[in-house]
């Protein structure tokens, strides 16, 4: 007889997206007994400080020892790494070995094979527009929703789905928030053009609140969140809101909001913890 499904699976794009958008959330799961694993598509290796080329490379190595220490902070299994390149922004070239250059079949196959292994009862990946628009992201939620359309009528396959997603009104506090700190640090350096692009999609690829299916209350265990992002240390470099008062950053990280894809809620719902872990 097939196993029953079991726990929750999380699948991103990069090193630190499952803290930023989620991790509350796996750290909870985690906390009452369920087994959480996550995948990693790709190991976040154009994250580094440009050259005089403009060149993001860095160790990957680097990347990925900071996802195992994130991984171990929130409490949930070591990550599988599927080991591709970062694309980079959306304005720069792929290299060879990007993720979005992979075969699509060949990444679905991949992932439906490792949900397969490990029988989860709920996925959790980003939303169509990956937040800001990160090539990664929008393509780790495409191929990560195929496979769990693969598996889901599978005996012991996954039974719920949901994506990370923002609010609206949560992007523009959000955004509201960057220009309060960026005045009042006196904010001289001109923003970049990926700067101005990520701003306009935040707002464009938010959803609307209503649209917001779950909100979690990640209050219990927001610092163990913000201890995991810390772990992502050469993300964190020169981020201003770290500085704010944890009481702020508390506020700030304490609700993560989803939207349930599989199967879709009562109109009108909105829960307050993910279905189908009990």
């Amino acid at each position: 007889m097939e196993s029953q499904p079991r726990g929750l699976l999380g699948i991103f794009a990069h090193p630190d997206d499952e803290s930023f958008g989620a991790g509350g959330t796996l750290a909870m799961a985690a906390a009452d007994g369920h087994q959480v694993w996550l995948i990693c598509a790709t190991n976040g290796d154009e994250g580094g400080d440009a050259d005089e080329s403009g060149d993001h490379a860095m160790d990957p190595e680097i990347r990925r020892n900071e996802l195992r220490e994130a991984c171990a902070v929130l409490g949930i299994g070591a990550p599988i790494f599927l080991g591709y390149r970062d694309s980079g922004m959306e304005t720069w070239a792929p290299k060879p070995g990007a993720f979005v250059l992979a075969d699509r079949d060949e990444v679905v196959a991949r992932i439906a094979d490792e949900i397969r292994r490990l029988r989860p009862a709920v996925v959790v990946t980003f939303d169509a527009g990956g937040g800001y628009g990160h090539p990664d992201h929008r393509r780790v939620s495409e191929v990560a929703t195929i496979a769990f359309d693969r598996t889901h009528a599978e005996p012991g396959g996954p039974r719920v789905l949901y994506h990370q997603a923002i609010a609206r009104s949560d992007a523009e506090a959000m955004l509201a928030r960057w220009d309060q700190e960026a005045e009042e640090r006196d904010e001289t350096r001109e923003p970049t053009e990926d700067d101005l692009i990520q701003r306009q999609r935040f707002m464009e690829l938010s959803r609307p609140d209503d649209e917001v299916t779950t909100r979690v209350n990640v209050g219990p265990v927001v610092r163990q969140k913000l201890a995991a992002l810390a772990c992502h240390a050469s993300q964190m470099r020169g981020q201003p809101w770290l500085e704010s008062p944890i009481e702020e950053l508390e506020a700030m990280m304490g609700e993560e909001t989803f939207v349930r894809v599989v199967p879709p809620p009562v109109p009108g719902q909105v829960e307050t913890g993910l279905a189908g872990l009990d």
